[in-house]
């Protein structure tokens, strides 16, 4: 092959794969469709944080059109401090190629507490229950793939998740 075959070829190839990931950008979440969420994001303003999310979109046109509601669950962590094991409930709404969601993780927090002298140098797990009330966009560019940005507004370090954070998404 010739390198003006070549190039013709990765121009088609180019042409031909913008066309499939633009064709149906719609992406939406309804009834039977999954999501995973891997977001990074800020817990009290310098921890890292690391997130992965599931959600299972039980209901469809919920309270009118393009609302749906997803269920799944919620992993966390500060990569040592604070490790979350979470349920997760959204509600869902369509906007184009726009999702608006808010809802509610509830489940365990696993606090750990390194050894110091303030606590007798005993290193410790601490249980506890955690909770967090959360807000987030999703911005769809095909049908699998969309970035997101979400907001937990409580600004108490013990809740579930970061105070923003951004990430990917992917729906099957």
């Amino acid at each position: 092959m010739s390198k003006v075959s070549v190039k013709k070829w990765i121009v088609l190839f180019v042409l031909l794969a913008s066309m499939v990931t633009t064709a149906s950008a719609r992406g939406e979440f309804t009834k039977g469709r999954q999501l995973v969420n891997a977001n990074f994001g800020l817990k009290m303003y310098v921890v890292p944080y690391f997130s992965l999310s599931y959600e299972y979109c039980v209901a469809s046109n919920l309270l009118g059109s393009n609302f749906s509601l997803g269920v799944g669950g919620y992993v966390g962590t500060t990569f040592g401090a604070l490790h979350a094991f979470n349920t997760r409930v959204a509600l869902h709404k369509h906007v184009g190629k726009t999702d608006y969601y808010g809802g509610v993780l509830n489940g365990l927090n696993i606090w750990y507490t390194r050894a110091a002298p303030i606590n007798d140098y005993k290193a410790s797990w601490n249980p506890h229950y955690g909770f967090d009330v959360f807000l987030g966009w999703r911005r769809t560019f095909s049908e699998h793939w969309s970035l997101n940005f979400e907001l937990a507004p409580i600004p108490f370090f013990l809740f579930t998740q970061p105070y923003w954070s951004v990430g990917t998404t992917y729906l099957f």
